[in-house]
């Protein structure tokens, strides 16, 4: 009788492989993508966190200030930085999901799920603000540039409050993950900084959306938080390096 099973599909090959104590000491099923995942996050980190250090503090709210933006020379180089970290955080994070690591769970698959789609829509918040929103203050005198304005304004609302809350709440199960379970050879302090410094950086959309603007000062914990993040890359990358050898 011919035999319909692929090789993968196999229970004779599955059992060998499973059983296999190299694959079951594995953390990621795929630590290529994984160790590529790494050092993305890198980059990615390190980039967002070094835009927000430039980043003036919050304007009373969600929606962006002439005022602001036209006293602020670097607002539109400022936001293409943080714009080309959080692109590369969306990357990074969609190639640790496909890695598939195998200790977390669902939660953990969820987390990076939600980091990934997150960024993918909080990246039009900074992209709009960076090649829009800042050109655009130079031509509010000409007819129909203050209508164009607030409905730009209207938009980066929008994609902040579809993008913002997902990333961190990904973002904050990661951290949490590891503060309990620490792993690729980090500190436990370390990890419950992390986890510390996250949930510090929901106090700023917090305090825009309640009016309890003197918490929007807390948007520089996420210059930690993507610093984190950026470490927690360069570990995972080198762990793998060293200790996971799957092809």
């Amino acid at each position: 009788m011919q035999n319909n099973l692929s090789t993968s599909d196999n229970p004779v090959f599955q059992n060998a492989v499973f059983q296999n104590p190299v694959f079951q000491n594995a953390v990621f099923q795929n630590p290529n993508a994984a160790r590529a995942g790494g050092y993305v996050l890198l980059i990615a980190g390190l980039l967002v966190a070094v835009g927000l250090w430039f980043h003036p503090l919050p304007d009373h709210g969600f929606l962006e200030r002439v005022s602001t933006l036209s006293s602020t020379p670097w607002w539109g180089v400022i936001h293409v930085a943080i714009a080309g970290g959080f692109v590369l955080c969306m990357l990074g994070s969609l190639l640790v999901l496909v890695a598939g690591r195998r200790d977390t769970g669902w939660f953990g698959m969820f987390n990076w799920g939600a980091i990934t789609v997150g960024m993918n829509f909080f990246t039009g918040v900074s992209l709009i603000n960076g090649y829009v929103m800042h050109p655009l203050t130079k031509h509010l005198s000409e007819p129909g540039a203050q209508i164009v304005f607030d409905a730009m304004n209207n938009l980066l609302v929008g994609y902040g409050w579809l993008g913002n809350p997902l990333f961190l709440l990904g973002l904050t199960g990661v951290t949490l993950l590891e503060a309990l379970k620490p792993s690729f050879g980090l500190p436990r302090w370390f990890t419950i900084m992390g986890f510390i410094v996250t949930l510090l950086s929901w106090l700023r959309g917090v305090g825009s959306a309640t009016g309890l603007y003197f918490l929007e000062f807390f948007i520089f914990a996420n210059i930690p938080a993507f610093v984190w993040f950026a470490v927690y890359g360069a570990a995972m990358a080198r762990w793998i390096q060293v200790n996971q050898k799957l092809e």
